[in-house]
């Protein structure tokens, strides 16, 4: 009972953070796309649209209060980029969380870069130029989901397999998750950190104060 209190006190905690950082993005734009709010349904969406998420395959993942606190720092750019190109904040969340654990100077063994691990090549592709400039990563990582969710008709599963392996890997097998481990778990991963970020995220915007000392920028 008290680790399931706890739990609900650290989930609170998150929200609170996250919704106080991205107050003015709220107030400034209300029609934030959301998994919580619009994608009860399965299926696809047009091109262009919000995808659809699979949540009976995934299993909420653990966020800790250290990765919230790293999310509501860049709240409000995962805010505006979620508006700019329609896609679920929880979605951007889950992929952070996945790549770098909210860490923008995060380089991986195979040269990924930044909060949402972009390779060199894609950076460039999509208008980067510091993958250290966290609104920079996030802004190029967001588009590359859109770009993928567009090539594969809003299949989330696919576009996260794209992401982590590349498209042309998915379209090699069929248009299915390739074969390769680290993408068969990754996919799974992320999804189930959305699909924490749903259930913290869907509750009614706390009125719990920051922490004294929380940076949000």
């Amino acid at each position: 009972m008290a680790a399931m209190t706890q739990k609900v006190q650290k989930n609170a905690t998150l929200a609170a953070h996250f919704h106080q950082a991205s107050k003015p993005q709220n107030e400034a734009k209300k029609t934030g796309r959301s998994f919580s709010e619009e994608l009860k349904n399965e299926g696809h969406a047009s091109k262009g649209g919000v995808p659809h998420f699979p949540s009976h395959r995934a299993k909420p993942q653990n966020i800790t209060t250290g990765q919230a606190q790293k999310l509501a720092r860049y709240a409000p750019i995962i805010q505006d980029c979620a508006r700019r190109y329609n896609i679920p904040v929880e979605l951007i969340c889950g992929v952070i969380l996945q790549e770098s654990g909210g860490n923008p100077k995060a380089v991986s063994h195979a040269g990924a870069r930044g909060l949402m691990q972009l390779m060199p090549g894609t950076a460039k592709r999509f208008g980067v130029t510091n993958s250290f400039n966290p609104a920079q990563n996030i802004e190029g990582g967001t588009k590359y989901l859109r770009f993928l969710l567009d090539r594969f008709n809003g299949n989330v599963e696919l576009t996260l397999a794209g992401y982590n392996a590349g498209e042309k890997n998915v379209e090699k097998y069929g248009n299915r998750i390739p074969p390769f481990r680290e993408t068969q778990n990754y996919v799974p991963s992320v999804l189930g950190y959305a699909l924490a970020m749903i259930q913290m995220l869907q509750r009614p915007t706390p009125t719990t104060p920051l922490p004294p000392g929380t940076k949000l920028a």
